[in-house]
C-alpha cells in the first residue's frame, strides 16, 4: 500500500506540473468569475462506478456531458485525456511516462496496447481564467477472452467469435466480438476446422483442422506463421496421418499436455528440462484411442487425464509425467481394464471431483441400451464406482449430446431439441430446456474455471443449429440437483458452430 501511495503521489505531482505547463495561467480572477466547467457524467464510465473496460484493438468513443459557465461554449475551454498505469514499472531513477490520448472534448481512440490496468484522467480548463475541472476513473484494457465460439459460414470459411458474458468475464457486457481471427490476420479465414485448445506454457491458442492446426498467439490471436502442425511434434516422430482429434493441458500445474492424433496418444511433459514437443505416449501398446481426453482436476493426483481404448474396451490413464497406463481395477462395479466387448463407446468426459464418466451402448432385448460407467483414476489405484442402465430415462435413446456436472452427481443429455437433467441414483430425468422451433442441438459444454468459485461448474452452454445459423444458450443450474437457477440467456448471429471453448 505504501508503494502504491508513493506512485500515486509521484503521478499527482507530475500531473500538476504538466497541467500548469500545458494550460498556461492567464491571471488571477475572483472565484465567482472563474468559469469552471462541470463534468456531469461520462456515459459508460460514471454509471459504471467510474470504471471503463475496453478490449484490445477496440475503437472507443467517450462523450462527456458537460455544463459550461453561462455565456461560454466548448470553444472557450481546453481538454485533455491522460492515461496513467495503475502499477507503474520502473526504477528509482526512471518511471513510465503518462500518455496523452487526446486533447479534444470527446475521446475517439483506437486501442493498440496490450492488456493492462490504467487510470484515465479527463481535464477541462477555461482558457481565460484557468479554472480546471477533472475526473479520474479506472481504464482497463482487457484481453479478448470469454466463451469462444468456432464457426464457419455456408462457404466453409471459419472464424472465431467471443462471447463477453458478464457472469464469466471481468468487465463483460454481453457483447459478441465478431470475427476476431480474421480481424487480427489481415482478413484471412480458416478452413475445415474441428476444435480449439489452449497451451499456456507456449502461449499458443490452437484451432485444429483437417490439415493440422492454426497456431495462434494466445494473447493477440495472430497466427504464428513460422510454426506448423508438424513443428508441434518431436523430430523423431513420424505421423501416420494428420488427424487431430482431442487436446488437453493439465490446468492445475500445466505440466502435461495431451494430444490424440489419428487414434494415438502424444504427450509433452513440461516439467522435463527442454521438453516442448509431443512424443508418442509410452507404456501401453496396441490401442486405438477414442477422440477424447477426459481431464482429471484434483489437487492431489497421480494422473492428469484419461483416454479410452476402442480396440480393447479399456481406459488409458495419462500420468503427470506423460506416461500411459491401462489400469485394471480389482473388484468394483466393472473392470476398468477390460469392459465387456458388447458395450460400444459413445461419449466420455470428467465428472465430479476428478471422476471419469463414460456413456456406452449395447444391444438389449428392446433395442439399444445406453449405460453410464463411472470410475476414479485420481490415484494410481483405479476405482470402478458404478455402471447403470439408463434405458428408463425419457428419450435417452435419442440422445446425441452429453455433459457431466463437475461439482455434483448430475448429467445432462440432449435430443435434437430438448435438454434433460438426470441426478445419479434417480429413476427418472427431468426436462431442463427446450430450444426454439426448427433448431437442432449440436453441442453442450459446462463452464469450467477453477478461479471462479461462484459459477465454476454451474453454467451449461448449449449450441444449436438451424440451417446455416447458429445460436448459443447459456443456462445457470444448481450443481447438486441440476435444476435451472435463472432465466436462459441467448446469443445469436453465429454460423455453423464447430466448437465452444472457455478461454481466460
Amino acid at each position: 500500500m505504501y508503494v502504491m501511495n508513493k506512485y500515486r503521489y509521484i503521478w499527482f505531482v507530475w500531473l500538476l506540473v504538466f497541467a500548469s505547463s500545458c494550460f498556461e495561467d492567464k491571471g488571477n480572477y475572483d472565484y465567482q468569475e472563474i468559469g469552471e466547467a462541470v463534468i456531469k457524467a461520462i456515459p459508460g464510465v460514471t454509471d459504471n462506478n467510474n470504471r471503463f473496460v475496453c478490449l484490445e484493438n477496440e475503437e472507443i468513443k467517450l462523450e462527456p456531458v458537460l455544463e459550461f459557465k453561462d455565456g461560454t461554449t466548448a470553444d472557450d475551454y481546453e481538454f485533455i485525456w491522460f492515461r496513467i498505469p495503475q502499477d507503474p514499472q520502473g526504477t528509482s531513477y526512471h518511471y513510465e511516462q503518462a500518455d496523452t490520448l487526446a486533447m479534444t472534448q470527446n475521446l475517439d481512440y483506437k486501442v493498440t496496447d496490450s492488456p493492462r490496468d490504467y487510470y484515465l484522467v479527463y481535464k477541462v480548463r477555461n482558457k481565460l481564467t484557468g479554472a480546471l475541472s477533472e475526473l479520474e476513473f479506472e481504464f482497463i484494457i482487457s484481453a479478448v477472452n470469454g466463451w469462444v465460439v468456432l464457426d464457419e459460414d455456408a462457404n466453409g470459411d471459419g472464424d472465431i467469435q467471443v462471447i463477453r458474458d458478464e457472469d464469466i468475464v471481468e468487465g463483460g457486457d454481453g457483447r459478441v466480438v465478431k470475427d476476431y481471427f480474421s480481424l487480427n490476420n489481415e482478413g484471412k479465414k480458416m478452413r475445415n476446422t474441428r476444435f480449439m485448445a489452449l497451451c499456456t506454457n507456449l502461449s499458443n491458442f490452437y484451432v485444429y483442422s483437417d490439415e493440422g492446426a492454426y497456431i495462434l498467439d494466445a494473447s493477440t490471436y495472430k497466427e504464428r506463421e513460422e510454426t506448423s502442425y508438424a513443428d508441434l511434434f518431436s523430430s523423431t516422430e513420424t505421423l501416420d496421418a494428420i488427424s487431430p482429434e482431442a487436446e488437453y493441458l493439465d490446468p492445475l500445474g500445466g505440466n502435461t499436455e495431451i494430444l490424440v492424433n489419428n487414434q494415438k496418444i502424444y504427450t509433452v511433459s513440461y516439467r522435463m528440462m527442454g521438453s516442448s514437443q509431443f512424443t508418442a505416449g509410452g507404456g501401453v501398446d496396441d490401442y486405438l484411442a477414442a477422440p477424447v481426453v477426459a481431464p482429471i482436476r484434483a489437487s492431489t493426483k497421480d494422473n492428469c487425464g484419461v483416454c479410452f481404448d476402442l480396440k480393447s474396451n479399456r481406459f488409458i490413464t495419462i500420468g503427470t509425467w506423460g506416461e500411459l497406463v491401462a489400469p485394471v481395477s480389482a473388484g468394483g462395479a466393472f473392470n476398468t481394464g477390460a469392459i465387456d466387448p458388447t458395450f460400444k463407446y459413445e461419449y466420455m468426459n470428467e465428472g465430479k471431483d476428478g471422476e471419469t464418466c463414460l456413456i456406452m451402448t449395447k444391444d438389449g432385448e428392446s433395442g439399444i441400451e445406453p449405460w453410464l460407467f463411472r470410475a476414479n483414476f485420481v490415484t494410481s489405484t483405479p476405482v470402478a464406482l458404478d455402471m447403470v442402465n439408463l434405458s428408463a430415462l425419457e428419450d435417452i435413446q435419442q440422445a446425441q449430446c452429453y455433459a457431466f456436472g463437475i461439482r455434483g452427481d448430475v448429467m445432462f443429455y440432449a435430443t435434437d431439441n430438448t435438454v434433460y437433467t438426470y441426478r445419479y441414483g434417480n429413476e427418472s430425468a427431468s426436462k431442463f430446456l427446450t430450444v426454439g422451433a426448427g433448431e437442432e442441438i449440436v453441442q453442450m459444454k459446462i463452464y469450467v474455471n477453477s478461479d471462479d468459485s461462484a459459477l465454476n461448474g454451474k453454467v451449461l452452454f448449449i449450441a444449436t443449429q438451424q440451417g446455416n445459423e447458429g445460436k448459443v444458450y447459456k443456462a445457470l443450474f444448481n450443481e447438486m440437483s441440476g435444476i435451472m437457477q435463472d432465466e436462459v440467456q441467448e446469443y445469436t448471429g453465429f454460423g455453423i458452430i464447430k466448437d465452444m471453448y472457455y478461454k481466460k
